[in-house]
C-alpha cells in the first residue's frame, strides 16, 4: 500500500515538475515567482470586486501578467468603471492597470 502511494506521489510530482519546462531563466514565459504573484493579485482583487456592493464584480474578468491587471468585462455606468479602476489599482504588487471594461447603460 505505501509502496502504491509513493508511486503515485512520484508521478504526481513527475507531472509537475514537466510543466514546469516554460519557466527556466532566460524564458520569456513568466518565473515561478511571478506566476504565484499574479495568481495571488488576481485572488485578492476579484474578492474585493465580489465585495463591494456597488461593483457587479461577476461581470468583470481580471486577468493578470507581470503586476500588469487587465479587466474585461461590463459595468452599468462610468462611476462602478472608475470604482473598478481605483480598486485594481489600490491591490499590493500592481503596476498597472489596463482597462478593456464598457459601459452598458
Amino acid at each position: 500500500m505505501i509502496r502504491n502511494v509513493s508511486i503515485i506521489f512520484f508521478l504526481f510530482a513527475l507531472l509537475g515538475l514537466s510543466s514546469c519546462q516554460n519557466y527556466m531563466v532566460g524564458s520569456e514565459a513568466r518565473t515561478v515567482g511571478e506566476y504565484t504573484d499574479d495568481v495571488g493579485i488576481a485572488a485578492i482583487l476579484k474578492a474585493r470586486l465580489l465585495q463591494n456592493e456597488s461593483i457587479r464584480g461577476l461581470q468583470i474578468d481580471v486577468d493578470v501578467n507581470r503586476g500588469v491587471v487587465f479587466l474585461y468585462g461590463y459595468v452599468r455606468t462610468e462611476i462602478e468603471k472608475d470604482a473598478v479602476l481605483q480598486l485594481a489599482a489600490s491591490v499590493r504588487g500592481v503596476t498597472s492597470v489596463e482597462d478593456r471594461l464598457v459601459v452598458v447603460e
